[in-house]
């Protein structure tokens, strides 16, 4: 599985070809192997470019150093020696055709050759590779974010676990069965070598989950998150589990409210974390039995609104939850509330975000603006930002500009001046000029922070 996914990922010298948009094509009556793959695309004009290429480069050029033939033989050397996958000859600039002798040498070192049309920039090839090595990427990453939505609802309705495949398979336009074990080895290998042969996925204690052929073969990783959310599935049609997390996420709610003291949990529940420093981890709805099967040792709580989860210590999370999740630094027993507090407050940004927001992220400036209404904010941008923009659009100055440079500069007027290539004294003379404008000293440092605000907001609202 791994080996396709690693094959679809880079293009090759025959699929430039296939691609009308591009118009390449190869010189008459040369035989050559296309089937190479494309680690990236290079672009140079370098006699010998050997030592910035790392191998399966398509290198294009138009050949301005390649005017003789010893040129032609060092240049297609030096390719050959550096493992590159070919040459992407540019006619209509410095040749209107390929050069005799840089033919001649690619046909004796086995280099391929393709010819780009005048109308063909070498950016537009450039940009077609790295879509395609990103393609199944993209593909996987807006799959997951419709999928998990989806999956988590169906937790929630406690779907059993055909419904929630039938909702995997319409948010993905396919089909999904799960066989009990040793009956979809059989049903795989007789459709082995077709094209529309079944992919599958363990399920332990289940079976195998097994895609019927309808719709696009689906990735690895999408049909091992299926895979999990299927045993949270069947988690759920353990009543007595999913009340007990309902009542552990009672009592969570009610220690966030102060309506609970902390200490009080050791003797309504049992688990034996509470001696020492927990850590809190906020996650969606719905995800509660979907964590009891990955952190069997933490406590878990299905509250209406999000899922709770205790651990010693803070939490090892990877990726292939594919949830968004915010965490608490550990804390004794006694301060729980507000560590529920921080992992509530962390997960709004993870949503926000995508992937984990943790306590280290939550102490900075901008993850104190996310968590504001942008309302709040607008005075800021209004009085601040707004005057300076409408000032720089209508006599073309750059005080916005000016603005940000010092602050990325951390308010040095040296650094300021020699990242936008100025006299430190016109970075003094432009900082007065926003001082007069808006009232407001970019050197002075509480100014300065409205100002990063205020900047901030005009980000947000565009």
């Amino acid at each position: 599985m791994s080996e396709q996914r690693a094959e679809s990922v880079a293009p090759t010298l025959h699929d430039l070809l296939e691609t009308a948009r591009l118009g390449l094509s190869v010189p008459a009556d040369t035989a050559q192997d296309l089937d190479r793959t494309i680690s990236w695309v290079h672009t140079t004009e370098m006699p010998d470019p050997s030592r910035y290429l790392r191998g399966g480069e398509l290198v294009c050029t138009v050949g301005i150093s390649l005017n003789s033939e010893r040129s032609c033989t060092t240049f297609v050397d030096a390719l050959v020696s550096a493992g590159a996958a070919g040459v992407c000859f540019g006619v209509g600039d410095g040749h209107d055709t390929v050069p005799a002798a840089l033919l001649q040498r690619c046909r004796q070192k086995g280099l391929p050759v393709l010819v780009a049309p005048p109308s063909v920039p070498f950016s537009v090839i450039s940009r077609f590779v790295a879509e395609f090595r990103l393609g199944h990427e993209i593909a996987v990453a807006r799959a997951t974010n419709a999928l998990v939505p989806e999956l988590l609802l169906s937790l929630r309705r406690h779907d059993s676990p055909r419904q929630l495949l039938d909702a995997a398979g319409q948010v993905l336009g396919c089909y999904f069965l799960l066989e009990p074990d040793g009956s979809a080895e059989g049903d795989a290998d007789s459709d082995a070598g077709s094209e529309d042969a079944g992919v599958t996925v363990p399920v332990p204690g289940m079976g195998t989950l097994v895609w019927m052929g309808r719709g696009d073969r689906p990735e690895p990783a999408l049909l091992d998150l299926i895979a999990r959310f299927v045993r949270a599935a069947q988690g759920e049609r353990d009543i007595e589990a999913a009340l007990t997390r309902e009542r552990v996420g009672q009592l969570l709610s009610l220690v966030e409210r102060r309506m609970l003291l902390p200490d009080a949990l050791s003797q309504l529940l049992e688990w034996p974390g509470f001696g020492e420093e927990v850590a809190c981890s906020a996650w969606p709805a719905g995800a509660g039995a979907l964590l009891s099967i990955s952190f069997p040792d933490a406590l878990i709580g299905d509250a209406p609104d999000l899922c709770l989860m205790l651990t010693v210590g803070a939490a090892k999370v990877t990726d292939d939850l594919a949830l968004p999740t915010g965490h608490s630094a550990p804390v004794p027993l006694p301060d729980l509330g507000s560590a529920i507090a921080q992992a509530r407050i962390a997960l709004g940004l993870a949503e926000h975000r995508g992937g984990r927001v943790g306590p280290d992220q939550l102490s900075t400036l901008e993850s104190l603006l996310e968590q504001l209404p942008l309302a709040q904010l607008a005075p800021f941008r209004q009085l601040l930002i707004d005057p300076l923009t409408e000032l720089d659009s209508a006599r073309g100055t750059q005080h916005v500009r000016t603005l940000r440079t010092f602050v990325a500069c951390n308010g040095s007027l040296s650094e300021t001046a020699k990242a936008l290539f100025l006299h430190t004294n016109t970075v003094r003379h432009r900082l007065s000029r926003i001082q007069e404008i808006t009232g407001r000293d970019p050197l002075q440092h509480n100014d300065l922070t409205a100002f990063v605000i205020g900047m901030w907001a005009a980000e947000r609202a565009e």
